[in-house]
């Protein structure tokens, strides 16, 4: 897997073997779709990649100009993935890797942040298919994490997301649709 931006473009991922599907990281073709979708420059943007797995899409992000990325898993095994590959492509200043269980300890998340004085310009959602977790995290998103206008992208398997009245606050402006797999696009509005 590598990435597809960026001065990191055509860097190769760490990733676990295939035959381990615990962690299971957007395919190449898929991300590039999504970073052509919410543009190639992010200059300056936070980031925050929930259900991080390997970090693709927070290091992709970087890659292309984001200025610092927090990325959350509750998995030891991504959680190892991921800091070595912030330590290979040389990103460890401009990132943090923190271990949670999302959506359960989002709340937590609110004060670990407000440390580092972040809000968040885009946000990725990319959890297990078909666990629930997708619209759970969605629905229980702090809206204090994020800028007035930041993008929200949810990935789940296609059909199998179905958005409610429950949250306002954002407003659904793309969907995407790649074989099993459907990226949602919302955007924040304050």
């Amino acid at each position: 897997m590598r990435i597809t931006g960026g001065f990191l473009k055509g860097r190769e991922l760490l990733t676990p073997p295939s035959s381990e599907r615990e962690i299971r990281p957007l395919r190449t073709r898929i991300r590039k779709a999504l970073f052509d979708i919410i543009g190639h420059d992010l200059k300056g943007v936070k980031v925050l990649d929930l259900f991080a797995g390997t970090g693709a899409l927070g290091i992709e992000a970087l890659s292309r100009g984001a200025e610092f990325a927090v990325f959350v898993d509750n998995s030891p095994k991504s959680l190892g993935i991921i800091q070595k590959n912030l330590e290979k492509f040389q990103l460890t200043e401009k990132a943090k890797v923190i271990s949670l269980k999302i959506p359960e300890e989002l709340p937590k998340l609110v004060s670990l942040v407000e440390a580092f004085n972040l809000a968040f310009e885009l946000v990725f959602i990319t959890p297990p298919y078909e666990k629930g977790l997708s619209m759970r995290t969605f629905i229980s998103l702090p809206t204090s994490l994020l800028t007035p206008q930041a993008v929200i992208i949810v990935e789940e398997r296609t059909s199998k997301f179905n958005l409610t009245d429950e949250n306002p606050n954002f407003v659904l402006f793309k969907t995407k649709i790649y074989g099993e797999t459907s990226l949602y696009f919302f955007r924040y509005v304050a």
